[in-house]
């Protein structure tokens, strides 16, 4: 009959406690990652990401398959190694030390259990086992479980983050899903291929309004439909966003005007302007003909004096030939019917999707733990019967030399040395 024991399987666990494999894999990751934080593409501004490069999947370093088949490893191994001391730990804990500790030797007239109480052990209670900052044995334990919930949430992070920039305009809605909706996407390479389907719509904007406790800034009021739910309405906070439906949602600096034109074909469209200096914005937009078309506002004051920017003039440039356009009178719009709303505020926003990040913070909770229980001196003990080789065995998490030293210069209590010289 089989035992069920596969040699291939044990060959494998041991070599996931390899630690000659995590020193590897941790000096690989080193290296990898010292070389990626030098290409050159990944500074801003820098040279387009080389053929070779995008072969290798180094136009995003971190998200790529090497990186993150190498962060695995190291968690199995890591994972390898916190089974291994779970093991040892519970059985430290309920004070089984012989496998583990190391021996005192027995020394005529030295009490073992007295000599530990001494150094900071509880008196045994039963079976011959006392502690020390007993709970203090899972630091070691509690590190190496911060380690791995360190190590899964990067691996989350950087396989399924997902982020991007878009505008809205006061009045506007967009949906993030929409194609040309979100600008500038950074995802890892198992996040969803579109956007995360929320529709957003801008109720209020004003860039020169600020949360307190911030530099002036701006503030605006969104409201958010998640598919299949009701709506929601928030005020966007600048410091920790507004999360829905597992995506936050951030304020984002850029603003600028933006004109509301309404076409029997397209409805009411904001067409997005961009400053071009201090007190003119225009932007080249295609008719519902197909027809390229600029639309530009000039202002009285800077477009971005909080005072306000005065009056405006909006106007509309056709085959080089510039028209102005009033509020609510008709104008040919390339070829289509048209009329100017009105002039509004567009801002900047970007939403992020970070499903790694809980267990980051998790595991850095955990390490730190794990680093204070480590600085306690912890330690466990069983006592042998009087007379019995050896007198105790001992595990201490540190301070083991000074423990063996202050043993072997113990010296008998003087009631003791007085009674055998009396004999």
């Amino acid at each position: 009959m089989s035992s069920g024991y596969d040699p291939r399987v044990s060959r494998l666990w041991k070599l996931l406690r390899s630690p000659r494999l995590a020193l590897g894999v941790l000096a690989f990751l080193a290296v990898y990652g010292g070389l990626a934080a030098w290409y050159p593409w990944q500074r801003p501004g820098g040279p387009r990401v080389p053929a070779w490069a995008l072969a290798l999947h180094l136009d995003r370093p971190f998200s790529s398959p090497v990186f993150l088949g190498a962060a695995l490893l190291l968690f199995l191994s890591t994972a390898a190694c916190t089974w291994d001391r779970t093991l040892r730990v519970a059985a430290l804990f309920r004070g089984r030390v012989r496998p583990y500790g190391f021996q005192l030797p027995v020394r005529a007239g030295i009490d073992a259990a007295a000599f530990l109480a001494a150094q900071g052990f509880s008196r045994p209670r039963s079976g011959g086992a006392c502690f020390r900052a007993r709970a203090a044995l899972w630091g070691g334990w509690v590190l190496h479980l911060g380690l791995l919930s360190l190590m899964a949430g990067v691996v989350a992070q950087q396989g399924w983050h997902d982020g991007g920039a878009f505008e809205i305009a006061e009045g506007e809605s967009v949906r993030l899903a929409a194609p040309g909706t979100v600008f500038g996407r950074d995802r890892g390479p198992f996040a969803p291929s579109a956007p995360p389907d929320l529709a957003i719509g801008l109720l209020a904007f004003d860039p020169f309004l600020h949360q307190r406790g911030y530099a002036p800034d701006r503030a605006s009021r969104i409201r958010v439909e998640p598919p299949g739910t009701a709506p929601i309405e928030r005020a966007l906070d600048r410091a920790a966003g507004v999360e829905v439906a597992g995506a936050t949602l951030f304020q984002a600096i850029p603003s600028g005007l933006a004109v509301v034109v309404e076409s029997p074909q397209l409805g009411a469209r904001a067409l997005h302007l961009r400053d071009e200096g201090d007190h003119r914005a225009h932007g080249t937009f295609n008719s519902p003909s197909g027809l390229p078309v600029v639309f530009g506002v000039d202002s009285d004051r800077s477009l971005h004096d909080p005072a306000g920017t005065g009056a405006l003039a909006v106007w509309i440039e056709r085959g080089g030939r510039r028209s102005p356009l009033a509020a609510g009178l008709p104008f040919d719009f390339g070829g289509e019917p048209a009329r100017l709303v009105t002039v509004v505020r567009w801002g900047g926003f970007t939403y992020s999707i970070n499903p790694g990040m809980p267990a980051v913070f998790a595991g850095f909770t955990l390490v730190l733990l794990g680093a204070a229980l480590l600085t306690l001196p912890a330690g466990a003990a069983e006592i042998a019967a009087t007379g019995v080789e050896p007198a105790a065995w001992v595990y201490l998490t540190r301070g083991r030399e000074a423990l063996v030293a202050d043993w072997a210069n113990a010296t008998p209590p003087p009631s003791h040395t007085a009674t055998e010289e009396s004999s």
